[in-house]
Order: structure tokens, then sequence, then C-alpha cells
């Protein structure tokens, strides 16, 4: 049986956020990707040492990333389409007393923002945005990465039944397509799994529709295969 795609057009951030109806009989309480926590991918990478300087959060859904990051005394601006997203962030920032700056961007753009970050994080964003929003996000990090700067980004493979959760799924080799020299170095790219909230019984009555059945983890979260990226702004005065 075929699994019927999302409709990518048919996706409403703000609703998502906002605990309404988003597709026809489906509420949603939060969105998936809110975990209450960030990524323990992410969290091994800043154990890691691979997270420095000026640190921006892209699609920072409600700041769990972002003010995991200034707990650790970085300073973090995170940014979101949906305004609910950044009220909530910034809601969560303040009931920790952490600080950090949140703003309301688009991602594909980042209108607004000019150079000086050392590290972007971005963790289920890229599959969100259709392929030319991808091409202009990617010429985006060229401009507000410094030379050097690390992009760290986790986004969802074209995987058995992806085409249930994931609006856009991103290949390998298109991942390499998109940064490639002489403005970036791939450093890591890998496969992994992403930590995805539990779904609504009727996404999960969608889900066993089509046979499938992700794999939970001791919290009751989905495991879903991602691509790990890795990639170094390059400084293109001296590339070879």
């Amino acid at each position: 049986m075929n699994s019927q795609r999302i409709d990518p057009t048919a996706v409403d951030y703000e609703k998502l956020y906002s605990g309404t109806e988003v597709f026809p009989g489906v509420v949603v309480k939060r969105p998936p990707w809110d975990i209450g926590r960030p990524q323990s991918l992410l969290v091994a990478f800043e154990r890691s040492g691979r997270i420095t300087g000026e640190v921006l959060d892209i699609g920072c859904g409600p700041g769990d990333t972002a003010i995991h990051l200034a707990a650790h005394g970085y300073r973090v601006t995170g940014i979101d389409i949906a305004p609910t997203a950044i009220a909530q962030a910034r809601e969560r920032a303040e009931r920790r007393g952490v600080r950090v700056r949140f703003e309301v961007a688009d991602a594909a753009e980042l209108d607004g923002f000019g150079g000086g970050f050392d590290t972007v994080v971005s963790s289920a964003l890229l599959h969100c945005l259709d392929p030319e929003q991808r091409r202009t996000h990617v010429s985006a990090l060229s401009r507000i990465l410094e030379p050097g700067g690390r992009l760290i980004q986790f986004c969802f493979t074209p995987a058995d039944h992806a085409e249930l959760y994931a609006p856009y799924p991103i290949s390998e080799a298109e991942l390499r397509r998109l940064f490639t020299r002489p403005e970036w170095a791939i450093t890591t790219l890998r496969s992994d799994r992403l930590e995805v909230a539990a779904p609504p019984e009727q996404m999960s009555t969608r889900f066993a529709r089509y046979d499938f059945h992700p794999e939970l983890d001791e919290r009751g979260s989905m495991l879903l295969p991602v691509l790990v990226l890795e990639a170094q702004r390059r400084d293109t005065r001296s590339a070879d």
C-alpha cells in the first residue's frame, strides 16, 4: 500500500504551536519536535567542543536547544517563523532564568541578520523547506556564518514511510550538492536517529493504516532516521 504523502503547503506552523486542528480531524497538542529538551545529538556535539562562539539556532521552536546552550555559557539567538513558538521560547527562557535573544524570522531568507555567527544549529528544519527555499537558505547561511564557522543540522532522509512525517525528505546526495566547495567543507555526514514526541492518536492510527510502526525509546519518543550534517564555512578568499 502506498502511503499518503504530507502536503507541505497544508502545514501551518503557527497552528502547530497553538494546539489547534492542523489537518482535518488531527489536533496536535504540541509539535512533534517539541520533546521538552534538546536533542541528544545536539548535546553530544556540545560536549565534544564542536559548538563555539556566537550561536544561531534556526527553527528554534519553543527554544529548548537555545536555552540549553545559553545555560552552558554561549551567547545564543533563536529564530522561528511562528510567533507563538517565539512567545513560548521566551517564556521557557524566563522560567529557566536564561538570557536568549528570540526573534520571529524566515529561515529561508534570514533577513535582518548579517555576519558574526560562529556556529549555526538547525534541527528538523531543512526538510521543511522546498527545493528553492533550500538553495536560498544555504546562500543565507554562507552570508551569516563567519569564515571557519560551523553548521550542525539534522534532517529527515528518504527512509521507508518518511512521506508520512517529513514534508521534503533530503538525500545524502542532495546535501552534498547544497553544501559544496568553494563555500563549504563537509566534515561529518552520517545517519542517526532523531527523538520525536509520540504522535497523537489520530496520527498513530494513520501510521498503522500504512503499516508504519516507528521505534520508541524508553521515554515513549519516536526514533526517526535523520542525516547528521556538520559543515564548515570556508574562507573563499583563500580557497583552493
